[in-house]
């Protein structure tokens, strides 16, 4: 197919997402493919993010069967709740709490999907003490050191993490959150630097990050300044995403990943975080009205597709690589669940391009 048009590429990514949950038995989504590796295990973390995109996918195709999908996993994610009220890091059947892991579960606790009595309670239950394990684990300046991916590294990407609290909380049942999330987004806030990137906003200590981090990071931002009215901070993320735009333009495309000053790494590409630069320049253009964030959104979900698989494999149709060449740094070899994720999250919040 020469030209595959953005709903096939959608349903494509969708059919691996169905793949992912199948080869776990519908025991979450599988964290990757790897023709080297095969299928690894059930991945808590980004099955918790996915189901708002479920559940968004079930509705614009009116497939019911998407909805069941996100209710088994559901279900699935709240067995692996751990006493504490936190869920592990890494994948099935690690024990270790993680902070950041656990926020990323809490969009996917948000929406209910089984609607018994019984069941409602179950999943209102696991929030609130996910929530709660958060709020207790958040330190006095408003940063979460324990429970980290890195020990004794804290990142900049856990503005991500103070969104989903925040999401977590548009009902109001936790009068405390705004006010311990201002002070932890402030926390995070402080590491902008003044040609726009941020500290320590990589997976691991260092001045560069992959896109990936890089989009959380600002993205987080972005969506909780919104919820809470810190217009500093928008205007520090807007100042970032134009710097993104300049850099852009210089070289054509996006580079994989970023050093000091906008230095970028253009020997790969990482497909999975042109997808969410492409759903936070969406956000962007949507929240200012401003056209050129729009038009680039656009661009960067291009970026992205042209390494989507659509070949014969069922085991990688739809599937997009963790780096371009598959041999680059980040996730090398592998076919993770997040980026067919955002990648949809991409489609869906570019302006019509579903109906393309």
């Amino acid at each position: 197919m020469s030209n595959p048009s953005w709903s096939y590429r959608a349903d494509a990514a969708l059919a691996w997402i169905r793949r992912s949950i199948e080869v776990t038995g519908g025991k979450g989504s599988a964290h990757s493919y790897s023709p080297l590796w095969g299928w690894a295990g059930a991945y808590p973390e980004t099955t918790g993010y996915l189901l708002p995109t479920l559940l968004r996918y079930a509705e614009i195709r009116q497939d019911a069967s998407l909805r069941t999908l996100a209710g088994t996993c559901q279900k699935w994610l709240i067995s692996k709740q751990l006493p504490s009220g936190a869920f592990p890091g890494g994948l099935a059947g690690n024990v270790a709490p993680s902070a950041f892991n656990t926020a990323m579960i809490l969009f996917g606790l948000r929406n209910p999907v089984e609607k018994t009595l019984a069941e409602l309670e179950n999943i209102r239950r696991s929030l609130e003490r996910a929530v709660s394990w958060l709020l207790g684990l958040l330190e006095p300046d408003g940063a979460w050191r324990q429970a980290a991916y890195v020990p004794g590294f804290v990142p900049s990407y856990y503005s991500y993490a103070v969104w989903a609290v925040l999401e977590a909380n548009l009902d109001g049942l936790w009068p405390e959150i705004p006010g311990a999330m201002r002070r932890a987004l402030q926390f995070y806030a402080q590491r902008f630097q003044p040609e726009g990137t941020v500290s320590d906003w990589g997976l691991r200590p260092g001045p560069v990050a992959f896109t990936h981090t890089i989009a959380y990071t600002l993205q987080g931002f972005w969506e909780s300044a919104l919820l809470l009215d810190e217009k500093e901070i928008l205007e520090k993320t807007l100042y970032a995403a134009d710097r993104i735009l300049q850099e852009h333009h210089r070289h054509g495309r996006l580079a994989g990943r970023y050093g000091p000053n906008w230095r970028g790494d253009y020997s790969f590409s990482c497909p999975t975080g042109n997808a969410q630069l492409s759903i936070l320049f969406s956000r962007i253009g949507e929240t200012t009205g401003e056209q050129t964030f729009k038009t680039a959104a656009k661009l960067f979900l291009g970026e992205a597709a042209c390494f989507q698989k659509l070949g014969s494999n069922r085991n990688t149709f739809g599937a997009l690589p963790g780096s371009a060449p598959f041999w680059g740094p980040y996730l090398r070899w592998r076919y993770p669940n997040w980026g067919a994720k955002f990648f949809l999250d991409a489609v869906d919040k570019t302006d019509g391009i579903l109906q393309d």
